[in-house]
């Protein structure tokens, strides 16, 4: 790994670290959405967050972690689960989107948390893939 892919892949490092909270809240709005009276404006102020802070940071990965993963391992076999999972992560956030333009009645809120759990779950996958197999490349100390 080139010293400016080494940089790089510590930078982004440093993001996905700072994304741990966000990605905890998106668990806790929706656990928040089965109390007995629910709101929907916490899922709308975390939607903007997503947008805001997660989304740029999985696209700068996409752009900038993944061609260093290709030419590091040989080729885009191994960066195609973490690739899949950038897109899962987007259209998840698109469909909270949608999802939240739609609402009409706390009926509708089981489908918001079904979202953001299943949001969650993703999450909680792609970090786990990109910490044991692509930070885990990254020489020197931890990032």
């Amino acid at each position: 790994m080139s010293p400016a892919d080494v940089a790089t892949a510590r930078r982004l490092y440093a993001q996905h670290e700072s994304i741990r909270p966000l990605v905890e809240q998106v668990r806790a709005v929706a656990d928040a959405l089965t109390r007995p009276d629910p709101r929907v404006e916490p899922v709308r102020t975390l939607l903007g967050q997503l947008r805001r802070e997660l989304l740029p940071h999985e696209h700068a990965e996409e752009a900038d972690l993944v061609p260093i993963l290709n030419r590091t391992l040989g080729g885009a076999d191994a960066t195609g689960a973490i690739s899949r999972t950038h897109a899962e992560i987007e259209q998840y956030v698109v469909r909270l989107g949608r999802a939240l333009d739609a609402i009409t009645t706390t009926e509708n809120l089981a489908d918001l948390q079904r979202l953001l759990y299943g949001l969650y779950a993703i999450l909680r996958l792609h970090n786990a893939q990109e910490e044991e197999a692509a930070f885990s490349l990254v020489p020197g100390p931890a990032p």
